[in-house]
């Protein structure tokens, strides 16, 4: 397991609280992922490992308390995968709210914990294999507490991608006396811009003013606390009213009430004290088939043609696809270009990597025709 760089410096490093967000169900990498057994769970990095694991010994190797927040029905999943995790530190929300609920709660805890924590926040189903990420984690921790500001980690974006969150990046923040020098350079956060559209997205990535948001957070929990107090009060008030309740059926009732809401729109959208750190981690959302091919394919995972291939596979003359098989039988694809085969044991997908995105109308669509056997 990497652990954080030291980054120096006459002050003690910040007490940390790394909060992983484990909750969702990857629509976009259906039929693979589901409801029952979302993508976190799922052996999906190039070394067979879960993505909930990964994202778990990348938060305790930043040192300090790890929190997990996922879905109360995932509750034994985490405990499967996370046997060491103490039991206090799993938060189990009785249905989605949202991260600004869950990052209010994660923050009352952290807080609690280690009074005067800096918690960071990172996603259980994203696959960072660079150990770049614990300086880029170390360095906003940092600058979180010298400076008294919620920091995200951007990405500096390598194509105008649609479906992705963005972050225009200002004038370099003034580094405070106390930072090491090691710590790497932050920038004023001027705005948000969430899936643009694909013109908009070119203008943006060639104006070299925008970055990729990854949802790589850090701030003094108290901070987050005090801002939410500022520009959500009702959340962070319902949050607390439902934490007061004794059983875990009164608790789902008060959860129920709390309003939803992402933390970028509740809060950060809104703050002052933003702030953004420039990257260029090797990071993956992991959300569609596409992003499994191209991960796999820098893994080395390829064959001569480009294919990326799991399970009983048999290709011929298949070029530049990805073919995983679940179901047990064998999988032949002939002549196939640019594909995504997707082979489990109650359903097949088969669709050009070009039109992936599109796997979370199917989605929908059996949703609405109450085949829940099958999300």
């Amino acid at each position: 397991m990497t652990v954080a760089p030291d980054l120096g410096g006459p002050a003690s490093p910040p007490r940390l609280t790394c909060v992983i967000l484990a909750g969702g169900s990857g629509t976009r990498l259906w039929p693979r992922s589901r409801q029952r057994l979302p993508k976190h769970f799922l052996p999906l990095a190039p070394d067979g490992r879960s993505l909930l694991r990964h994202a778990y010994e990348r938060a305790a190797g930043l040192g300090g308390e790890v929190l997990v927040v996922s879905a109360a029905e995932q509750g034994p999943q985490v405990v499967r995968e996370l046997p060491e995790l103490p039991p206090g530190h799993l938060l189990l929300e009785p249905e989605p709210r949202g991260t600004g609920p869950a990052l209010a709660w994660a923050a009352l805890e952290a807080e609690r914990i280690t009074p005067g924590a800096v918690m960071v926040s990172v996603h259980a189903d994203h696959y960072i294999p660079d150990p770049a990420v614990f300086g880029a984690l170390a360095s906003a921790a940092w600058w979180a507490r010298e400076a008294q500001l919620l920091v995200a980690v951007g990405l500096r974006p390598t194509w105008a991608a649609p479906g992705f969150g963005y972050i225009e990046a200002g004038d370099e923040w003034p580094r405070p006396a106390g930072l090491p020098g090691a710590v790497w350079p932050l920038r004023r956060a001027v705005r948000f811009v969430e899936k643009p559209d694909h013109e908009l997205a070119l203008f943006m990535v060639d104006s070299g003013r925008f970055l990729w948001n990854t949802g790589l957070f850090a701030w003094p929990a108290q901070l987050l606390l005090s801002e939410l107090a500022m520009f959500a009060p009702a959340v962070l008030t319902a949050v607390r009213d439902a934490l007061l309740k004794s059983s875990f059926v009164e608790f789902a009732k008060e959860w129920a009430q709390i309003p939803s809401g992402v933390v970028e729109r509740l809060v950060l959208e809104r703050s002052s004290r933003l702030g953004v750190l420039p990257s260029d981690l090797e990071w993956s959302d992991l959300g569609s088939f596409r992003d499994l091919h191209q991960v796999g394919g820098a893994a080395g995972l390829a064959d001569s043609s480009g294919n990326v291939s799991s399970g009983a596979v048999l290709l011929d003359g298949c070029q530049g696809s990805f073919i995983d098989s679940t179901s047990g039988r064998l999988v032949v694809v002939i002549g196939g270009t640019d594909l995504a085969v997707v082979d489990t044991p109650d359903a097949l997908l088969v669709c050009p990597l070009s039109r992936v995105q599109e796997v979370s109308r199917v989605v929908a669509r059996l949703r609405s025709e109450g085949r829940s056997e099958l999300l």
